[in-house]
């Protein structure tokens, strides 16, 4: 009865609509009036002009039958082309009169319009709504249970058990919910406060995950059961027979008019494409400048789309938009005059044909002999001024700035349109669209939390492209990535695992033993370096903080200045930290800052604009975000590097010399310094240790103008090395002869330590000068090259026990040790 009843109502307006957008097609199509009134215009645009000198009757009268043949041949298609029009139209009126009483006699072939209909969002949710209202006490499992219900908690990653148990629907009121599509319900559902924070909490979804699921839905649903009864795809014939031919454009271009196999819909930029309608129907053509990445692309399909769909205005509808490939156009013969005379001949045809916006990205490889030695402005200019041809010139800001701005003969019949980046919110919509395709081409499914967290995450670590391109590549790096491991649902995982691919840092939650590991830090740093209390427990306390996410995230992880005498940790406590928070010494990045003096220095770290170079810093942190930066002996930076320092370690961000935003917020930093070492060491002479001697030194550093006071409260701490002592000497030499230790063991040598052994190496490996610096000289020339001499020469061998005996003037001798005698 349901079926019959829409037949007979709905069903009836449905037929009505349908046959009546079939009659306006036809008229669109044929255009029988635009046929009339252009009745005699030339065939294809085709007609000649004399051009030649003087007066000549047998030349004049060629061109005149030239163009006489041409508009009759116009004349006899468009007789044609019209009465197939009116057959056309009288047969599909009289056959929606017979389809008519056929429909009303014969309701059964209304079926698959009707199975189309009922499955449109509104339709959809009427029947839930009519279930709801026969048991109320089961709505909520109804409404889940639905198609639209599990297409929403599958993207979101919950169960539909879990979802039910933990709703409070005491406030939710069945008998007022009327939506009209499943977003509408979800949002009553979140209106109505139905699950708590905890919920949302311990499932690692928000309310718009919810809600942007089901508009995924609803927008699925409209486009798998739109009729699109009045669309219009193409100009009709007689509109295309007063276009001309374009057989050396087409050869060189692509039709960006043509229907694509999938069309991103616009996401914002609805004030660009009404710019660019603005100017081009004034007689202007657009220079379209936007980032790499920002959309520009996608901002001229849409435009072409609409053309060809007649969607702008009456100058601008059915226009053809066709993308030049210059790389065509430029190869082949390097003779300039017959490329400009090639191009000409692509202008005149754009010009001639009447429908034509011409596309070229990079237009300033085609205006400044600089970049290609190329420059066709004269070309452009001949078509420009008259106002014959359409452009959409697509640059960016660098190259617009460089290259066209200077070029007043292009710019004065070129207007900018900007094409700024898309807010996050834009963003994650063209993101959702994108996750269409994948889910539709690859049969996978993919989570909302996942795209929220590329979004979120390529927001936070990508500073070099803006959106949407950053999301969408790292979207289409979790795809694939997901395909190559078999995995047809994307989760937050993979999202993660891809990230700590490209960045180098740890997006998974932290587990029980890494937990431990950073509550334990403390005592970890110290089994690596010898004394250092106040620096030790200042990085634990920071790293803590900043791994737990107490601390803000818009600064590095952690900034220290280490001064301090030579060889009193400063170094090795960075090299400790890098093994002990990002697992290797790899991670460091060390600079010398004694090398970066000079004029030169900055741009060698962040760049050169002039010379196109990059920095050998902003690259090194571009490539390895996650690291220690280790800036050694900075008092030795000029006072330009202390200004781009001030940025990174106040912002965690830094802007190299072609202006790319670089992120170092998963920097640790640290600086070290001997600037005041000579003060230090008379001041702990004088018993002077602790916070007494940090709060001298700074004082110190600041009178004398080592470094300004903005500069030292960059830093989250200023840590004062103090000077060893014999007790901390013999650890770092127990450190040190413990490691060669193990290196021996892995030739199959075991080497005996001995008090003596200890006693002597740090007595040896120690200088007022560089601190215990020598010692790691000492274990490695001295003891190994005595070790290795006997290893060489077979006295030494795998299986063998040794121990050093210490002679004196840092010389030692190698003593074997019978293995029945250790045994005994």
């Amino acid at each position: 009865m349901e079926f019959l009843s829409w037949h007979y109502t709905k069903g009836l307006d449905y037929y009505y609509k349908s046959w009546q957008s079939t009659l306006k097609w036809l008229n669109h199509y044929f255009s029988p009036l635009l046929l009339i009134t252009t009745l005699f215009a030339p065939w294809k645009r085709l007609t000649e002009e004399d051009t030649g000198p003087g007066f000549n009757p047998g030349r004049s009268f060629q061109v005149f039958m030239f163009n006489l043949i041409s508009r009759f041949m116009g004349a006899m298609v468009r007789i044609i082309v019209f009465w197939t029009a009116v057959m056309l139209l009288i047969l599909s009126f009289l056959g929606g009169l017979f389809g008519f009483l056929f429909w009303l006699i014969i309701p059964i072939f209304s079926l698959p319009v009707y199975g189309k209909y009922i499955r449109q969002p509104e339709h959809f949710m009427e029947f839930i709504v009519e279930k709801i209202k026969k048991d109320p006490t089961r709505g909520l499992e109804i409404l889940l249970s639905s198609e639209a219900g599990a297409f929403v908690l599958e993207r979101c990653g919950i169960e539909l058990q879990e979802t039910i148990q933990s709703a409070n629907t005491q406030n939710f009121d069945f008998n007022n919910f009327y939506p009209k599509n499943f977003a509408e319900s979800v949002q009553y559902m979140l209106d109505n406060k139905i699950w708590t924070k905890d919920f949302y909490r311990k499932n690692e979804i928000v309310e718009e995950d919810l809600l942007q699921t089901a508009q995924w839905w609803d927008d699925i649903r409209t486009k798998a059961t739109e009729f699109n009864l009045s669309s219009y795809s193409k100009p009709g014939i007689a509109m295309d027979l007063l276009f001309g031919y374009t057989p050396t454009l087409n050869s060189l271009a692509v039709d960006l008019s043509e229907p694509q196999s999938f069309y991103f819909r616009l996401v914002g930029r609805e004030e660009e494409v009404k710019k660019m309608e603005r100017i081009l129907t004034s007689g202007n053509s657009v220079i379209l400048v936007g980032s790499p990445g920002v959309g520009k692309k996608t901002i001229v399909q849409e435009f072409a789309h609409r053309a060809m769909q007649g969607q702008l205005g009456p100058k601008m509808s059915f226009k053809r938009i066709m993308e030049l490939d210059h790389n065509l156009l430029l190869a082949g013969t390097g003779d300039l005059n017959k490329k400009k005379a090639l191009f000409s001949s692509i202008l005149k045809e754009a010009s001639q044909a009447g429908n034509i916006i011409l596309m070229i990205k990079e237009i300033h490889r085609l205006t400044n002999p600089e970049v290609e030695g190329y420059d066709f402005t004269d070309v452009f200019q001949q078509y420009l001024d008259n106002k014959s041809v359409d452009i959409i010139a697509v640059t960016t800001p660098k190259e617009y700035e460089r290259f066209i701005a200077p070029n007043m003969r292009l710019r004065k019949n070129m207007k900018e349109v900007h094409a700024d980046p898309p807010s996050k919110e834009e963003a994650m919509e063209i993101l959702i669209n994108v996750a269409k395709l994948f889910e539709y081409r690859e049969r996978v499914t993919i989570q909302m939390p996942a795209l929220r967290k590329i979004l979120n995450e390529s927001d936070r670590y990508i500073t070099d492209t803006p959106f949407p391109e950053k999301a969408l590549e790292l979207l289409d790096a979790v795809v694939n990535y997901s395909l190559q491991n078999n995995i047809k649902t994307i989760t937050t995982k993979q999202t993660d695992e891809v990230l700590a691919e490209k960045t180098g840092i740890s997006f998974q939650s932290l587990s029980d033993s890494e937990k431990e590991k950073l509550g334990n830090l403390e005592e970890i740093i110290h089994q690596r370096l010898i004394n250092q209390d106040n620096a030790v427990s200042l990085i634990a306390r920071s790293l803590r903080a900043r791994t737990i996410g107490v601390n803000r995230e818009d600064k590095p992880l952690g900034s220290f200045l280490f001064l301090g005498p030579t060889g009193v940790g400063k170094t090795q406590t960075a090299k400790v930290l890098a093994n002990v928070y990002y697992g290797t010494q790899d991670s460091i990045i060390r600079f010398d800052m004694a090398e970066y003096t000079g004029s030169e220095g900055l741009a060698r770290l962040i760049g050169s604009a002039q010379k196109g170079t990059p920095g050998i810093l902003t690259t090194t942190i571009k490539n390895k975000p996650a690291s220690l930066l280790l800036l050694d002996e900075i008092e030795k930076a000029p006072p330009e590097i202390y200004n781009l320092f001030l940025r990174l370690l106040d912002e965690g961000m830094m802007t190299d010399a072609h202006e790319n935003l670089i992120n170092a917020r998963h920097l640790f930093i640290i600086g070290t310094s001997n600037a005041g070492a000579e003060h230090i060491r008379q001041l702990v002479s004088k018993g002077i240790r602790g916070k007494d001697l940090q709060d001298s030194i700074v004082n110190y550093i600041l009178e004398n103008n080592i470094f300004s006071p903005e500069f030292i409260n960059r830093f989250d701490a200023v840590v004062v090395y103090e000077p060893l002592e014999n007790e901390h000497l013999i650890k770092i030499a127990q450190l040190l002869l413990g490691e060669l230790k193990i290196n021996l063991e892995d030739k199959g040598i075991e080497l005996q330590i001995t008090e003596d052994l200890i006693q002597q190496v740090a007595k040896d490996g120690y200088s007022p000068e560089f601190g215990a610096r020598p010692m790691e000289r000492i274990i490695n020339l001295v003891l190994g090259d005595v070790i290795g001499k006997e290893m060489i020469t077979n006295r030494v061998q795998p299986g063998d026990v040794i121990k050093l005996i210490p002679q004196g003037n840092q010389q030692y001798l190698v003593q074997k040790i019978e293995v029945d005698n250790q045994l005994n």
